[in-house]
């Protein structure tokens, strides 16, 4: 059963942190090394109080956030599993070909252990806590390591683009931006176009593209013959405005998202040639355009859901041709297929990369502690019983006063 939480009645009524509590909880704040004279001043003899720029209890946190002792002690573990790593990573590189892990994760648990336990901050079994969520997420993999070598199926697609084809994913977030800011101008000139033309939508119509271009076509339609310089002739021209407007921002929409579709089909095709090589990418296509002849002839054209079928797929077809031509000059562009020097890399890269979300996850969690054990102070003694009532009798004498101003009281 837990000791009951000690209360310090002084404290309470008058204000301060107790000192002895600071104390007993020094051993969360050793474990970050942490100072706490950016969290935590002297207020009188035992009593200490918050620093004046910790106001609210959120403020701990944040303070504790950008706290240099404790940004220190998580870089330092993650310099250590670094360490770790460079010699783990060797280990696992022998793994192709050769059934040891029994042996390697034995070695490499150890020597985690050996490494992280003297910082203090997490004991034998959170240590091992790390090493075994992590090796129960890397098991599959491992597996296929041995049996088949570092495959290119290991590897996220993620890896291979930020390895491979960075220009390219950030020429498609530009293009992204580029429709949403559209769709954005789009919006707006909805709006204003209602607006200008007064129209109110039927219960439960959409206000679409569309609807607005309909009514701003008939309001110019009806002012066709309006006098030059009239107000009516000034009418039309401000609703041809909001309809330009209107199809300016849409084609350059289709313009985007042509080119979005386009540039997708590229890197898409890329990203398939730098996994499966061109051999193999070929074989591949021949095979699903085969599949297509087989279906194609097995459709009747003077049957009306078969020909929207044909046409589907005759669409499919043209696209996997057009493929299949550029297979190689394409390849030749992303300097071939994936090696298995680079897929080994990759891989290994993503092992170490699991292996420090689990290091980060517990870290974070005794961070979370940490603030939490300033927090429960702050809980008991930021506001005190004293200024409680202080702030009641100022707030009585403020009332008080309006109440005299209104003649209530005497």
């Amino acid at each position: 059963m837990p000791e009951p939480e000690p209360e310090n009645v002084t404290a309470h009524l008058i204000g301060g942190i107790p000192e002895n509590e600071i104390a007993a909880q020094q051993g969360s704040f050793a474990k970050f090394n942490l100072k706490l004279d950016n969290l935590i001043t002297p207020h009188r003899p035992g009593y200490s109080g918050f620093c004046s720029h910790i106001t609210t209890k959120e403020a701990i946190k944040d303070s504790l956030e950008q706290n240099a002792d404790v940004q220190a002690t998580l870089s330092n573990h993650h310099i250590i599993l670094e360490d770790w790593w460079r010699i783990a990573r060797d280990d696992f590189a022998k793994l192709e070909g050769n059934n040891v892990l029994p042996q390697v994760r034995q070695e490499l648990l150890t020597s985690l252990k050996q490494k992280l336990i003297p910082e203090g901050v997490l004991d034998e079994f959170q240590v091992a806590g790390v090493f075994v969520n992590w090796w129960q997420q890397i098991r599959y993999d491992l597996k296929t390591i041995i049996s088949i070598g570092w495959h290119h199926t290991l590897i996220p697609d993620e890896y291979l683009l930020s390895a491979f084809f960075q220009e390219d994913v950030d020429r498609i977030e530009e293009l992204e931006n580029k429709i949403s800011a559209a769709q954005g101008e789009l919006i707006e000139a909805l709006e204003s176009a209602q607006e200008v033309a007064s129209y109110e939508p039927d219960e439960e119509e959409s206000i679409t593209v569309t609807v607005i271009k309909k009514s701003l076509k008939e309001l110019i339609e009806d002012l066709k013959h309006a006098a030059a310089g009239s107000s009516g002739a000034r009418e039309r021209r401000r609703y041809q405005t909001e309809y330009d407007v209107i199809t300016r921002i849409e084609k350059h929409l289709k313009e985007y998202k042509d080119t979005l579709k386009q540039q997708q089909s590229n890197l898409d095709l890329k990203l398939h040639l730098k996994r499966l090589g061109g051999d193999e990418a070929k074989a591949e296509t021949r095979e699903l355009l085969k599949q297509m002849e087989t279906q194609l002839n097995g459709l009747n054209p003077n049957n009306k859901e078969d020909k929207k079928r044909i046409t589907a797929l005759n669409k499919d077809e043209a696209a996997l041709n057009l493929r299949l031509s550029r297979t190689d000059e394409v390849l030749t562009a992303i300097n071939g297929p994936l090696t298995d020097s680079e897929a080994k890399t990759l891989i290994l890269q993503k092992l170490y990369d699991w292996v420090k979300e689990q290091l980060t996850r517990y870290l974070n969690a005794e961070k979370r502690v940490l603030s939490a054990c300033i927090e429960n102070l702050w809980d008991k003694y930021a506001v005190s019983s004293l200024q409680l009532e202080t702030e009641r009798a100022e707030t009585l004498k403020t009332l008080n006063k309006f109440l005299s101003k209104l003649g209530y009281l005497e």
